[in-house]
């Protein structure tokens, strides 16, 4: 739970930065659903406490980090992701970490993309695919950028 209340402050801050300041192309990381899979992977034996971590700091994303337009959404994504990456044990973590955290973020934001994209996804499926494209690839680069600037991993495993 500490490595929740240290790192939540320094997940908004990079959120907003990169909300405002860094979109490439009208394309935004998301920040916070990186935050919501990385701090749930040492909680192996707590799946209820990753997912109500993850569907509370998915309420903070809707009420004042994002527009508020889709109320919820980001709770459920935010709650399923950290459902499935407290899921991943210890031991094949460390061996595959990076694949476990990229495979997390596709899912997230596949689904996520299922509800926000809606429209393009029954109307233009190839606006639907680059959306989805290019918001999980922007946020898989920005990922591999804060792991390494930060030396997530060894953190991460030994929390």
């Amino acid at each position: 739970m500490s490595f929740y209340l240290k790192t939540f402050p320094l997940a908004v801050i990079l959120q907003l930065i990169f909300s405002e300041l860094l979109t490439f192309n009208g394309y935004q990381a998301n920040i916070m659903l990186l935050y919501v899979i990385l701090s749930s992977m040492p909680l192996e034996n707590n799946t209820s406490q990753s997912t109500i971590n993850g569907f509370l700091v998915g309420l903070f994303s809707d009420f004042v980090l994002f527009s508020g337009v889709y109320l919820g959404v980001s709770s459920l994504v935010f709650s399923i992701c950290g459902f499935w990456a407290s899921k991943v044990s210890h031991n094949f973590a460390f061996r595959n970490f990076d694949l476990y955290w990229i495979a997390f973020v596709h899912l997230g934001i596949a689904v996520y993309s299922l509800f926000r994209y809606d429209y393009f996804f029954f109307n233009d499926f190839l606006l639907f695919l680059s959306n989805y494209f290019f918001v999980t690839y922007f946020t898989c680069f920005v990922g591999f950028v804060l792991i390494r600037i930060f030396s997530l991993k060894e953190v991460i495993l030994n929390a």
